[in-house]
């Protein structure tokens, strides 16, 4: 499955995200990818990744100081671009946490698309 986001929020802002992943973040990894920073303008939307898992999370910031957040993590975060694994961090990062994404039940249809909607 296709997991977009869009902006439907007045100001410009920056996703991240987390999302399974044993293959390149197995063990000590933690099993889970995370990278940021997708930038998306009002009104836009974009896709970051593909899953067939019924779980991912994201944490976004918005030019203007909102926060999309939630209590999954912490999550190791970079001022700039950045792709990692949930459990390998440095102190040049903050800790976040993330929202929750359940995906539908078609989600190994690779054809299938989510929007994770931004709004106020």
């Amino acid at each position: 499955m296709k997991v977009y986001f869009k902006n439907n929020y007045s100001k410009k802002v920056w996703v991240a995200i987390m999302r399974y992943d044993s293959d390149g973040c197995g063990g000590e990894g933690g099993n889970w990818s995370t990278a940021g920073w997708w930038e998306i303008d009002p009104g836009q939307e974009k896709y970051p990744f593909s899953t067939t898992n019924k779980y991912a999370a994201y944490y976004a910031e918005a030019e203007d100081g909102a926060i999309w957040r939630g209590s999954y993590g912490p999550v190791y975060v970079y001022d700039g671009a950045f792709n990692s694994c949930l459990k390998i961090g440095s102190s040049a990062a903050i800790t976040v946490g993330m929202q929750l994404i359940e995906l539908p039940s078609f989600r190994w249809n690779p054809l299938a698309i989510h929007t994770v909607n931004l709004n106020t």
